[in-house]
């Protein structure tokens, strides 16, 4: 399995597919496997070069047990090793939730290094995250159950499985620390951006007013979906996230 290392932590990745670089970034307590599981590879593998990245902490990267492991600047900084490795100058970005998070963090930190951005269940505003804190303190058992019934009972035996198999510590770690604003965000964030998030998420209203300070952002709201379930609703969103990496590949006088 590929490897990069970021000062110490080892960070596994995958890549399938050819075309223009597209980076996946998953959500807290998921993987790689979420991609595929949730028919995101299927739809877009066929389109564009995907990288794929297990967060620090998550599937089969490292998972180290300090707090400051996972502040912002950490979690960007493996992107960015992961794309300079591959010696990659410029890609396309898709993340959910946490990695919609990670994302925001590299336009903060290297907005050169992006052509596109489709960020999902995120703002920039902060955020309390002790809902997650308690959620994992009860076990992976019971955070599994939790994600389970936000998704509607609908997610698979692996999907549960793959929850359960994370490491307590390393998740607690994740989100010891609530997340922070990143003021200024939207006059850095140049490169043409998608942002995507369901209309039963209660983060709906932060990802709208941040969506409407982006010059010609674009928002998809899922019909029928909450924070979970839209990571499931690829079908519905992969066309959109076509359309929006086409166009921002066009010349601008197109």
């Amino acid at each position: 399995m590929p490897y990069v290392v970021n000062h110490p932590v080892k960070i596994h990745f995958q890549q399938i597919g050819e075309g223009p670089p597209l980076v996946l970034q998953h959500g807290f307590s998921d993987s790689i496997s979420g991609w595929y599981e949730a028919g995101w590879v299927k739809r877009l593998g066929r389109h564009f070069r995907l990288i794929m990245i297990d967060a620090r902490g998550h599937g089969f990267s490292d998972k180290p047990h300090s707090p400051t492991a996972y502040e912002l600047a950490h979690r960007v900084a493996d992107i960015l090793t992961v794309i300079d490795t591959l010696g990659l100058e410029r890609v396309h970005y898709l993340g959910y939730s946490m990695g919609g998070w990670i994302g925001l963090g590299l336009a903060d930190a290297a907005p050169h290094r992006l052509l596109s951005m489709a960020l999902g269940g995120i703002h920039p505003y902060g955020q309390d995250m002790s809902h997650y804190r308690i959620g994992v303190a009860g076990g992976m058992s019971r955070w599994a159950r939790l994600v389970q019934q936000a998704a509607g009972g609908h997610m698979t035996d692996s999907g549960i499985r793959r929850i359960q198999a994370n490491d307590p510590q390393a998740l607690a770690a994740a989100v010891a620390y609530d997340r922070p604003a990143l003021a200024g965000i939207a006059s850095k964030l140049h490169c043409p951006c998608l942002m995507f998030v369901g209309e039963n998420d209660p983060l709906l209203p932060q990802v709208e007013r941040f969506s409407s300070e982006l010059p010609e952002a674009r928002l998809v709201r899922i019909d029928n979906a909450d924070h979970v379930q839209t990571f499931y609703a690829a079908k519905r969103l992969a066309p959109a996230i076509l359309a929006h990496i086409k166009r921002s590949e066009m010349p601008a006088s197109v």
